[in-house]
């Protein structure tokens, strides 16, 4: 395994922990909780690309058109994931509860099963 495959798996695994940590020690945060969720899958997708083409994306806008492309069905997942990391970092205002969470954990599941670590 290349040093970068390695560090795109224990960097998702790492995000995956900060949330539980997150997610047990304090209430609030959810912004930060569906963010280090969001960079969970992210670094998994990464590990998937470089471990099945060589190639990982440079940017948002490359991964998102490549797992639509190369992933479908994880797609929908990742997807719903950005979108909710990129409102709760971004989008002064936007209610992000208790239900935007626990939809953000369950996207990151999907994906984890539908893309595992080998």
């Amino acid at each position: 395994m290349s040093q970068e495959m390695e560090w795109f798996r224990k960097q998702s695994e790492y995000n995956r922990r900060v949330y539980e940590l997150l997610n047990t020690d304090h209430d609030g945060l959810e912004d930060w909780k569906v963010t280090v969720l969001f960079y969970s899958a992210l670094h998994r997708i990464n590990y998937w690309f470089d471990t099945r083409t060589g190639r990982v994306p440079k940017n948002h806008a490359e991964r998102n058109r490549r797992v639509e492309g190369e992933l479908p069905m994880a797609f929908g997942h990742y997807k719903t994931l950005y979108l909710l990391s990129m409102r709760a970092r971004y989008c002064e205002g936007f209610g992000l509860g208790d239900a935007r969470r626990r939809l953000a954990v369950k996207m990151l599941d999907k994906i984890e099963k539908e893309i595992p670590f080998s």
